[in-house]
């Protein structure tokens, strides 16, 4: 549901999450630095979408838009510990003295090891040298 959303949706819906908004209140919107040409459309987009209501003067996030951000949040974590283990191999290619270390780190950024079992991984490696 997530990549149907513009960057503009998200940061409304990141807001929201925090906190309702006045309803296309100017100075809430400029506060919390929103994009204010894109904010009337947002709000009736994500409405539609049952994914934030307007209840009287407030913007509120419904449990759907919730479940929508926080995909959208899992998602952006996920890549960005895709480039953490592709950085690991580039350092571990660079500096091959960095092996273990750059191992346990790949382990880590994908998830089969905690950081306790990558910095014991580590350690066994380093004082094997």
């Amino acid at each position: 549901m997530h990549s149907a959303l513009s960057p503009s949706q998200l940061q409304l819906l990141d807001h929201l999450v925090t906190a309702e908004i006045p309803s296309l209140d100017a100075i809430a919107v400029a506060v919390r630095g929103l994009d204010e040409a894109s904010i009337a459309d947002d709000v009736r987009t994500l409405s539609w979408m049952g994914l934030l209501e307007v209840t009287g003067e407030r913007l509120i996030i419904t449990p759907r838009g919730k479940a929508a951000y926080f995909e959208a949040e899992c998602a952006v974590l996920a890549e960005r510990l895709v480039e953490v283990s592709v950085f690991a191999d580039e350092l571990q290619r660079r500096t091959p003295s960095l092996d273990a270390e750059m191992h346990a780190l790949r382990q880590l950024a994908e998830g089969a090891w905690s950081a306790t079992e990558a910095a014991a991984y580590a350690d066994r490696r380093v004082k094997e040298r």
